[in-house]
């Protein structure tokens, strides 16, 4: 029996034993894609579970990482609340939570724009930014190992391409 790609109850794509009750109705174009987009999702998962572990005994997180290399890249190391969130395509409130651990460990810290009082700006500190110096190219060893070493660099090329065209055809930028 051919698996089916579903939507399960935490929102993950899945591949389900017995197809949803739509498959019939699926073009053969729609159940690659949907496929394509759980193997994503599952490889997405995957990675940051890899990269979770490889950062465990520096007690920080991969978002906390790029955040920090999100900040050590902007000008004067310090970026608005609201960039933070679309660079790093979270929520205001997931946004605020991550700035909250950070600053509490003295990573980052909050300050207001004297333009307009409705800007906050999240900072490096100089201690964020010896985190990000440890911190940085272990994420990026990680990334690379559990994930550029399966792909050689014309794979990833296209990869990347593929990728840009969904964005840019989606009308979403490439968070950089």
């Amino acid at each position: 029996m051919e698996e089916a790609v579903r939507v399960g109850s935490s929102g993950q794509a899945e591949l389900a034993s017995e197809p949803c009750r739509d498959d019939a109705e699926l073009s053969a174009q729609e159940r690659d894609a949907l496929e394509l987009w759980a193997a994503l999702l599952r490889v997405t998962n995957t990675i940051h579970a890899r990269a979770s572990e490889d950062l465990v005994g520096l007690d920080i997180t991969p978002e906390e990482v790029e955040l920090l290399i999100r900040l050590s890249r902007a000008p004067q190391e310090r970026l608005r609340m609201v960039e933070v969130s679309r660079s790093l395509l979270l929520s205001k409130s997931g946004v605020t939570r991550l700035v909250d651990r950070l600053e509490q460990r003295g990573l980052v810290e909050r300050a207001s724009c004297s333009e307009d009082r409705r800007v906050v700006y999240a900072t490096l500190t100089t201690q964020g930014r010896q985190a990000f110096d440890q911190a940085g190219p272990l994420l990026a060893a990680s990334v690379a190992d559990h994930l550029g070493r399966h792909l050689d660099a014309q794979e990833i090329a296209a990869m990347q391409e593929g990728l840009s065209a969904i964005l840019a055809a989606e009308g979403e930028a490439a968070a950089k």
